[in-house]
């Protein structure tokens, strides 16, 4: 039988561990706060690209710090998402010692599939339903109101919006989670697709903040397409388990190696 190489760390150790990569995670995102913060005006020409096509182009602020608040929250919010790499890694890279080593090799994958699809989602609902949303909503009622965006609402509204998606699109890879916990397996999930798509619609018609029926709509199709991304990954998490017991199993049956 192997040994395992793995030490027991003591609780001291944890912590100095744990505190060391918060220092790391603090610093990082503090940098790209700051570095977003002096690349504002590229930062908000990313910001204000949706409304590209509608009879808004720039925003009002009613506040005399409103301005400097709502630049300072969108450079705190592009410095976390360009962070999220790091932070993810540094996450897994406390949690890693703590895992069997067969384990650990799954860490930088879920780890890219995680990063991927956060952004995919978020890319997603950039360049596809936030432009259609905003174009539909702003030009929505022209002929009777003279349209105003708030710097405030407008980034909170546009944020909120991009997470959203971004939360959303993990679906498959908690799915695979889940499967991979022998919590709920790929048959039962195929089972409950009827209710599935009805939480779905629910989620979509909550996390959309404008709640309008086209932009629900198309954070509903992507759902659904998720959920069955999800339960094709649960079956093959389900083969590759069972093929690693079916290998232990003969490996136990054979007896130790001399």
């Amino acid at each position: 039988m192997a040994k395992s190489t793995t030490k027991t760390m003591p609780l001291t150790g944890h912590l100095k561990e744990l505190r060391r990569r918060l220092i790391y995670c603090v610093i990082v995102v503090f940098a790209c706060v700051i570095a977003a913060f002096v690349l504002r005006d590229y930062v908000f020409k990313v910001l204000l690209h949706p409304l590209q096509g509608t009879t808004v182009t720039e925003l009002t602020t009613l506040g005399v710090t409103e301005a400097f608040m709502q630049i300072l929250k969108v450079s705190i919010y592009a410095g976390l998402v360009v962070s999220l790499p790091f932070l993810l890694y540094q996450f897994w890279a406390f949690v890693m010692p703590a895992l069997y080593e067969k384990e650990r090799r799954y860490i930088f994958p879920y780890t890219l599939a995680t990063t991927v699809l956060f952004l995919g989602g978020v890319v997603f609902a950039y360049f596809v339903v936030l432009p259609i949303g905003l174009k539909f909503l702003v030009g929505y009622g022209g002929e009777y109101f003279d349209q105003l965006l708030q710097a405030d609402r407008y980034v909170t509204f546009v944020s909120t919006f991009l997470l959203a998606f971004g939360v959303v699109f993990e679906l498959p890879l908690v799915m695979l989670l889940l499967a991979w916990a022998r919590i709920v397996d790929h048959t039962k999930m195929r089972k409950v697709r009827r209710y599935a798509i009805v939480v779905e619609a629910i989620v979509a018609m909550v996390l959309t903040p404008s709640q309008d029926p086209l932009s629900m709509a198309l954070m509903l199709i992507p759902l659904i397409l998720l959920y069955e991304l999800g339960i094709w990954l649960a079956k093959l998490a389900a083969r590759r388990r069972a093929k690693q017991e079916a290998t232990a199993a003969l490996t136990e049956a054979a007896g130790p190696s001399v």
